[in-house]
């Protein structure tokens, strides 16, 4: 369970138990506040036990419908300096995020 992780004191045990568990899974089971939302998505932060960073995730929609016309959710890690959604889908790319909206708008 969520709280197992969250109580769990052992960082290499805990990080097991969330490579298990699910990232994603856990940060919508323990109701993890989101602290900015913009056009790009949802960043959420979360506390992992007593570990030095927290956890962050960034909730994007997929700008491709399915076949059935709905659009899937995707839940991103990202690193936990970053302050805004825009930010977070930039940083796997290495890129500012002014960078990154130039970039995306142009496709």
């Amino acid at each position: 369970q969520a709280e197992s992780i969250t109580a769990e004191p052992n960082a290499e045990i805990r990080r097991v138990m969330l490579d298990l568990y699910g990232a994603a899974q856990y940060i919508q089971d323990i109701h993890a506040t989101p602290i900015h939302t913009d056009d790009w998505g949802t960043l959420y932060r979360a506390p992992i036990g007593n570990a030095d960073e927290p956890l962050c995730m960034v909730k994007v929609v997929n700008g491709t419908p399915e076949t059935d016309g709905s659009y899937h959710d995707y839940w991103l890690r990202v690193s936990p300096r970053c302050q805004t959604a825009l930010e977070a889908v930039a940083w796997p790319y290495d890129q500012k995020p002014e960078v990154y909206r130039e970039l995306s708008l142009r496709t």
